[in-house]
């Protein structure tokens, strides 16, 4: 019997692992095999996991949430603070694409311990807690989103902005070396979501509907003709000549880094209603927390990317958006237990929040 209400058709159904007490949750990470991971816990079995901006109705008002706390607070905020301005946001309860990780498998276990009561949704289970284990083959893009600073991630890199596309060719290249196989399941969904939704007839005589078989890293050898895809891309002429100034050049990287941006202009300009993206590596965002919630909780972020936009037939407003998939669940029995035990080691709303008001909301808790 599963718990988890992981299981959506085109993705891998993660692990699930029953844990009832801390000492069994503390000795499920004993064997050294989870150093590189990362931990989310939910109080109980949604579904997926989302951004808060990315949830119902809230994506519309997005950007002007966040322009309009930014009238409010920007001159109060230290350097630090307006440099990661959307984590800083965050934070403060602003609705963003940013989805709360931690480094802690104990700081994931106290959010799961969480009471939590639903009277809308009986499916929802409100026993058990749920803690996601991320593997950590990510690409980092806090040094991309610094540098370009709070706009869509994916409009910046499908118009190629302040040349974007040269920083990502890097990243990922860093990604395939690390990752060779993984990257070829991205370049390979890349081409055929890409046949699928947005290839003209003349494409379509041009690239594989069924992408070349791995072999072992060969099918490097046999993607030099799909290069010629983008010989009249003026974003893709400017990227490889930079790559040519002194730059590793693989043409597997090339193709994709162009392949994608061409996917995603499409995807924008066609209005082609896509909702989900399997075609990229997940992104983390690990920006400095001058705060104490942001240090207690040892936090970074997954940035789910998305796009939104107005579909023309219909007029219907389309969310694409980029899935946060665990690839392993561990269920939480005996919560009430669990948390108890976790108090008592220090793990409780004082150390993890650390602001006034929650020291005082533990406090007035203890007493009364």
């Amino acid at each position: 019997m599963r718990f988890s209400d992981r299981k959506i058709k085109g993705l891998p159904l993660p692990k699930e692992f029953i844990v009832k007490d801390l000492a069994g949750y503390i000795k499920f990470f004993s064997n050294g095999k989870y150093k590189n991971f990362l931990f989310r816990g939910e109080p109980t079995n949604y579904s997926e996991t989302s951004s808060s901006g990315l949830r119902g109705n809230t994506v519309p008002s997005l950007t002007k949430m966040k322009e309009e706390f930014k009238r409010e607070v920007w001159h109060k905020l230290s350097e630090d603070e307006r440099l990661h301005f959307n984590a800083f946001s965050q934070h403060h309860g602003i609705p963003t694409n940013l989805v709360d990780i931690t480094i802690s498998p104990l700081i994931a276990l106290y959010f799961a311990c969480q009471d939590f009561k639903d009277l809308k949704d009986e499916k929802l289970d409100e026993k058990r807690g749920f803690v996601y284990l991320f593997e950590d083959n990510m690409i980092d893009i806090t040094s991309v989103l610094t540098k370009y600073g709070d706009e869509n991630f994916l409009e910046m890199y499908a118009y190629n902005k302040n040349g974007i596309l040269f920083d990502m060719y890097k990243l990922f290249l860093n990604f395939e070396k690390k990752n060779p196989y993984m990257f070829y399941k991205h370049l390979k969904n890349l081409n055929e979501d890409y046949y699928e939704y947005c290839s003209s007839i003349f494409e379509k005589n041009s690239i594989p509907k069924k992408f070349i078989p791995y072999n072992e890293g060969k099918y490097k050898e046999e993607i030099f003709k799909m290069v010629l895809l983008f010989d009249d891309e003026e974003e893709a002429k400017e990227l490889s000549e930079k790559i040519k100034d002194g730059l590793d050049y693989s043409f597997a990287v090339f193709l994709y880094t162009s392949y994608l941006q061409k996917f995603l202009k499409k995807i924008i300009n066609s209005k082609e209603p896509i909702f989900w993206f399997n075609v990229m590596p997940i992104f983390k965002y690990s920006p400095i927390l001058s705060f104490d919630r942001g240090r207690n909780q040892q936090g970074l972020f997954i940035y789910q990317s998305y796009l939104h936009y107005v579909e023309d037939v219909y007029d219907t407003e389309i969310l694409a958006e980029q899935r946060v998939w665990p690839s392993q669940i561990i269920v939480i029995e005996n919560k009430e237990t669990i948390r108890k035990e976790l108090d008592f080691l220090g793990f409780h709303q004082k150390f993890i929040y650390g602001d006034y008001d929650n020291v005082a909301s533990y406090i007035k808790k203890k007493y009364l």
